[in-house]
């Protein structure tokens, strides 16, 4: 899809926050490169969804028929308004929506945003899902199996002073109002406190000064009669108690190797501890979370796990020659994961994108040929997915200082560190899976 036009024209669009604004680049971003024809937008309740609708049926309006559903409405109510909107004509109760569809003429291709899309009914879904058009589903969760999935991202600060900008807050309330928000756009819209929730505070410190005293008199009567109590209470007698002259030696010797061994093991347990820690050039490295491509299979506890034990089986054969076992063929890569095998771990890479297949890859190279990507192959979801790098980087900040450079429309699509260590437990994650699937 052509998004140039469509780029000028969110420039425009000067009642969004920050984070909308951004959230509408990667969607174009997204729609630049990858055929998808079904958009889900996931958000919380009150994180601006039904805002964002409304910005895409604004935004798409010069290029495309569009139609938008809110609730409620029902499956009936729901189709008269589709013919309605789309085509200005009556919908027909003895015939299906899609044949409906299918006899009119539009002049423009079709568009269809629904709004809580949650609230409508499975069958609904399924027979505009099958409707010749770009369908835009806002939801609090994925609704449907198939399309691509942009999540809104929480509020930041600065959409707080953007949306609170009249109210003449200093940077401390809005901070506070903020939290007590919760990322609720709603809850940071309106005083977290109103005038009768104030009034009612003032006679709390007269009711706490009588609890108070009550309760000073109740402790000093419970004192005094433990006081009582102790004093009165007879003494047990005491016993005589026979004390060993000296232990057997074994007992000794066991006694004294009892140290050393739970200090050997609190040692070993604490290099296992130092060894599955991130260290913080990698925490550094991934400061800043992909929104809608990391899979939850590959975090930094899991890359520690799978370094230890490559580390073991490596050193297993010089101790145990008996345990030596044949080298494993080597891997039939598809693009640059060989490549990216063999960079150093410690590394870092600034990832790019996630594209859904050549044919979109070729395009982000016609879009970008001054930029030398590296790109591999990793499942998401059961779904192929081509990672593009720029890479290697020593550092977080060297590769931010490169990311600083990338053209206006790439930067705006949020590029992020991210560690080569982890790069590569997805690459051979992703060989193991076709070496499996090839035996079976």
């Amino acid at each position: 899809m052509d998004t140039t036009e469509l780029q000028t024209k969110l420039a425009s669009l000067n009642h969004l926050t920050p984070s909308q604004h951004e959230w509408l680049q990667r969607l174009l971003f997204q729609l630049a490169f990858n055929d998808s024809t079904q958009i889900h937008a996931t958000g919380a309740e009150g994180s601006g969804k039904s805002t964002l609708a409304m910005a895409v049926a604004e935004l798409f309006s010069g290029q495309y028929n569009v139609a938008m559903l809110n609730p409620p409405a029902d499956d009936v109510k729901a189709q008269q308004q589709l013919m309605q909107q789309w085509f200005g004509n009556v919908w027909q109760a003895d015939m299906p929506l899609a044949a409906q569809i299918g006899v009119q003429s539009s002049s423009l291709p079709l568009l269809l945003i629904i709004d809580d899309a949650e609230r409508f009914s499975a069958t609904l879904l399924q027979q505009v899902a099958a409707l010749p058009c770009v369908l835009f589903c806002f939801s609090a969760n994925k609704v449907a199996d198939e399309g691509l999935v942009l999540t809104l991202g929480q509020i930041t600060t600065a959409d707080a002073e953007y949306l609170l900008q009249q109210e003449n807050l200093n940077s401390i309330e809005i901070a506070q109002r903020l939290a007590s928000a919760d990322g609720n756009l709603h809850k940071l819209m309106h005083a977290p406190l109103d005038m009768e929730a104030a009034d009612s505070t003032d006679s709390k410190p007269q009711r706490f000064r009588v609890s108070a005293k009550q309760s000073v008199a109740a402790v000093a009567g419970l004192l005094i009669i433990a006081m009582l109590a102790f004093m009165l209470w007879p003494q047990p007698q005491k016993k005589a108690v026979r004390i060993p002259v000296s232990k057997p030696v074994e007992t000794l010797v066991q006694q004294a190797e009892l140290p050393v061994v739970a200090d050997i093991k609190a040692a070993e347990a604490e290099s296992v501890a130092q060894i599955m820690q991130p260290t913080s050039e990698e925490l550094m490295a991934t400061d800043t979370v992909e929104p809608d491509s990391v899979s939850p299979d590959h975090n930094a506890t899991d890359i520690a796990e799978t370094e230890i034990a490559e580390d073991i089986q490596i050193s297993t054969p010089a101790a145990y020659p008996e345990l030596v076992t044949e080298p494993e063929p080597v891997a039939d890569y598809l693009f640059d994961e060989q490549q990216l095998l063999l960079i150093d771990k410690q590394q870092v890479a600034l990832q790019l994108a996630v594209l859904s297949s050549d044919a979109a890859l070729q395009r982000f190279k016609l879009a970008y040929p001054q930029l030398q990507t590296l790109t591999y192959q990793r499942s998401w979801q059961g779904k192929m997915q081509l990672v593009l790098l720029l890479a290697p980087f020593s550092d977080a900040a060297a590769a931010k200082a490169e990311r600083d450079k990338l053209p206006e429309a790439l930067r705006a699509t949020g590029p992020f560190v991210k560690t080569i260590q982890s790069i590569q437990a997805e690459v051979k994650a992703q060989q193991r899976s076709r070496q499996n699937a090839g035996t079976e």
